[in-house]
């Protein structure tokens, strides 16, 4: 059964080795008008190796010499399933091949080689599955199209086992995509999609919980499940962009150009996706790393984003909203219901930096505040460091637990939605910018 799918597995193979070897009537063939060497080409293109073989040997015994002679003995071997054979008239044909043929011989002994593996791969993997050896007759099937990439039904076979008895589908779009790679614009190529399509939702699911856990490490302790996740779906896009903001936080610029170069791959390396990496206004500070943003993004995107992520930049942003009165700041403790009975809201009427990640907000009217509370304090210092992640809830800009203790500080802002977005944008930015110091 083995020796018989073997067969019809590696006809195309067969039919495209042959085109490797340039065929050349020789004089004497072509001085009879007849050259057994392109006939037993013909005749392996057409699948008929017993009728090759023959003229093949014709042209052995008209000419021991002849390399081609040799080699399309091989060529006919191989496709009669006698792999032995194969590879030891493909031995004698590397023996007296020129130079500029040797490329195409050395791809019918390897071939021979990898089938005769496979065969021995197959036999164990069907016993192995017949009783019941799900894993093994899986590794051995896999195995058998490893060994030379030319029997793409055993790569199927086992995908099909990795996905359905072993409940690995993962493992299977490996192998899956493994025979993509192999065998392009082909059947095998098209039943290998045809799976994968199936799996996918599968796929996604696990490439999403092993993208949730990675972000909550650092980056040597996620990138064993960032790769889990890649093997699972290499197309979904929060694994690159999490890996992007990982490397970013370990502080390697090498990391990090690797990560955003794979985020380019997948046309997300736009400036705003840039700009909300940890710590990139200090990598942009660094020549060599910011002329590799110029060659990802070009110059001109490249000097916008050096400013969106400069903390600096950003501040003076939020002081002019401060001065235009757009800027609250909102403190609040003791939750009741869905407000705060200790809370205090007021104008912000200036913004300044106090070093690269503080800033100094001036207090000005109040907007409101509970009855237990005095508006005495002329100004706040607000460390960005100890800020949680921006979360933009319609006009408020919460920052997390802060400020002495209230269980809840941040900025109310205007009644524009655009400047609502662009007041998050720079409290993002500014909290982005100042995560790591590389």
């Amino acid at each position: 059964m083995a020796k018989h799918r073997l067969s019809r597995l590696c006809r195309a193979q067969l039919v495209l080795a042959a085109t490797l070897m340039v065929v050349a009537p020789s004089a004497g063939a072509q001085a009879q008008g007849a050259d057994p060497v392109a006939e037993a080409e013909t005749l392996i293109a057409s699948e008929r190796f017993v009728e090759a073989l023959a003229a093949a040997k014709t042209a052995v015994r008209s000419d021991e010499s002849d390399y081609r002679a040799h080699y399309y003995v091989g060529m006919a071997y191989l496709g009669l399933r006698d792999f032995d054979a194969a590879e030891n008239e493909a031995a004698t044909a590397l023996l007296l091949a020129p130079d500029h043929a040797k490329p195409a011989v050395e791809k019918l002994a390897a071939m021979a080689k990898s089938l005769r593996s496979g065969t021995a791969n197959v036999a164990d993997a069907d016993a192995a599955l017949a009783e019941g050896l799900i894993g093994k007759a899986a590794r051995l099937y896999e195995g058998a199209w490893m060994t030379g990439r030319n029997a793409p039904d055993y790569a199927l076979k086992a995908a099909d086992l990795y996905a359905t008895r072993l409940s690995q589908p993962a493992e299977a779009a490996r192998l899956l995509r493994d025979v993509q790679r192999a065998m392009p614009a082909s059947a095998p190529f098209d039943q290998a999609d045809t799976r994968l399509k199936t799996l996918q939702p599968q796929l996604r699911a696990i490439a999403e919980a092993r993208v949730k856990e990675a972000a909550l490490l650092d980056w040597a302790s996620a990138e064993p499940k960032l790769r889990e996740a890649e093997v699972a779906d290499p197309s979904y896009p929060a694994l690159h962009i999490t890996r992007a903001r990982l490397a970013a936080a370990s502080g390697s610029a090498a990391l990090l150009e690797s990560a955003i170069k794979a985020l380019a791959e997948r046309n997300l390396a736009d400036i705003d996706q840039l700009s909300q990496l940890p710590g990139i206004a200090n990598y942009m500070k660094q020549p060599d790393f910011a002329q590799f943003i110029g060659d990802v993004v070009g110059q001109q995107q490249a000097a916008t984003l050096a400013q969106m992520a400069s903390p600096e930049i950003q501040i003076a942003i939020l002081a002019d909203m401060a001065k235009r009165g757009q800027l609250q700041l909102f403190v609040g403790r003791d939750p009741a219901g869905t407000g705060f009975q200790t809370h205090s809201r007021r104008m912000v009427t200036n913004v300044r930096s106090v070093g690269e990640c503080s800033a100094v907000l001036t207090m000005g009217a109040v907007v409101s505040i509970s009855s237990n509370l005095q508006a005495s304090i002329k100004e706040r210092v607000l460390d960005w460091r100890k800020t949680a992640p921006v979360q933009r809830d319609k006009d408020f800009l919460g920052l997390g637990p802060g400020l002495d203790g209230w269980a809840i500080h941040g900025f109310n802002v205007g009644n524009d939605a655009a400047i609502q977005q662009q007041a998050f944008t720079a409290v993002r930015n500014i909290q982005n910018g100042c995560q790591i110091a590389p």
